[in-house]
C-alpha cells in the first residue's frame, strides 16, 4: 500500500500567467493499493460530485494512465481525503493528477522518473504552473523548452500569512481562458514582465514593500474580473486593511493575499467584498508549503 500527500497550489500570482506557482498548506491525501475489485472511497471537498460522476476522478484516471504506460492491468483500491476546494483556482486537478501518477508509480516500484511523471502530469493538466509546485513545493517559476519542463524554486518564509477567500460558485479554467486573447500588445506584455520579475526578486529577497504593485497585471485579470462579483471591492479592501499584495488564485474565482499582520482583519474585509454583492464565501488562513508531494508510505 502506498500513501501520498499533495498540497494545493495557487498559480499566476498576478503577473506570472502560466509561469508562477505557489504550494499551500491545504492537502489531498491518497492511499492506493492493488485489489481484486476496483474500490474508490472519497471524503472531503467534491465528495458529492465525484460520487455522482466517478468518471471525473482524476486520481483514478491518472493512476490508470500510469499503469497503462507500464503495461500493467490491475484494479486499484483508492482512498481519498481532500481538503482542496474543487473548481476554485487552488490546483485541485493538479493535486489529483500528481497524486494518481506518483502513487501508482510508487506502487509499481518507481519504474518512471520524477521528471517523466511531471511531464505526463503537465500533459494531462495542460500547463505547468500548478503541477510543479504541487510536486516540489515552495514558490516556483517554470519554463518549457523543447518539450522539457524546467523550474527554479524559492522558499518563502513561514512567517508570511496567506489568506484565501473562496466564493460559493465555481469558474472553470476553460471559461476563464476563453476570454484571453491570442495576441497581447507589447505595452501590456512589458507591464507584466516587469512585475513578474519584480515579484520573483521581492519574494527571493524577502522584501515585500511593493508586492501590491508587483501582483498587478494587464493580461488576464482585467478580463476575468467580469466573471467575479465584487472583484474591485475585494482587492481594495485587502490592500486598505494591510495586505502585502493580492491577486486571483489561478483561474479564480478565489483570491489569494499575502500578509505579515492581522490576517483575520484582512480576510474579513475580503469576505465583505463578496458579501456586499450577495456572494457567500469561505476563508482559509494558510502558510506556504515548502515540501510539495510527500510519499507518506
Amino acid at each position: 500500500m502506498v500513501a501520498v500527500r499533495v498540497p494545493a497550489t495557487s498559480a499566476n500570482l498576478g503577473p506570472g500567467f502560466d509561469t508562477l506557482g505557489l504550494a499551500l498548506s491545504l492537502y489531498l491525501d491518497v492511499e492506493m493499493d492493488f485489489a481484486d475489485d476496483a474500490i474508490i472511497e472519497f471524503k472531503g471537498e467534491g465528495e458529492e460530485d465525484l460520487k455522482n460522476n466517478p468518471e471525473n476522478n482524476l486520481v483514478l484516471k491518472s493512476a490508470n494512465i500510469l499503469l497503462s504506460k507500464a503495461i500493467i492491468k490491475k484494479n486499484l483500491n483508492i482512498k481519498i481525503k481532500n481538503e482542496i476546494p474543487i473548481g476554485k483556482g487552488l490546483g485541485s486537478s493538479a493535486a489529483a493528477i500528481v497524486a494518481g501518477l506518483f502513487a501508482a508509480n510508487k506502487l509499481i516500484g518507481n519504474k518512471f522518473s520524477d521528471q517523466q511523471l511531471i511531464k505526463w502530469a503537465v500533459e494531462l493538466e495542460g500547463h505547468a504552473d500548478n503541477i510543479v509546485p504541487a510536486v516540489v513545493g515552495g514558490f516556483v517559476t517554470v519554463m518549457l523548452y523543447n518539450d522539457e519542463i524546467y523550474y527554479q524554486k524559492i522558499q518563502i518564509p513561514s512567517n508570511i500569512d496567506i489568506i484565501v477567500v473562496v466564493p460559493n460558485f465555481t469558474l472553470s479554467t476553460e471559461k476563464s481562458r476563453s476570454v484571453i486573447p491570442e495576441k497581447v500588445n507589447i505595452k501590456d506584455t512589458v507591464y507584466n514582465l516587469q512585475r513578474a520579475c519584480f515579484l520573483i526578486a521581492s519574494l527571493n529577497n524577502k522584501d515585500y514593500n511593493k508586492l501590491d504593485k508587483a501582483m498587478d497585471d494587464l493580461i488576464y485579470q482585467p478580463l476575468r474580473k467580469h466573471f467575479i462579483p465584487g472583484f474591485n471591492d475585494i482587492v481594495d479592501n485587502a490592500i486598505d486593511n494591510g495586505a502585502l499584495g493580492i491577486a486571483l488564485s489561478g483561474a479564480g474565482p478565489s483570491f489569494l493575499a499575502f500578509a505579515h499582520d492581522n490576517p483575520e482583519k484582512i480576510g474579513s474585509s475580503m469576505q465583505q467584498g463578496f458579501n456586499v454583492h450577495g456572494v457567500e464565501s469561505k476563508l482559509y488562513y494558510l502558510k506556504p508549503e515548502d515540501k510539495g508531494l510527500v510519499i507518506v508510505k
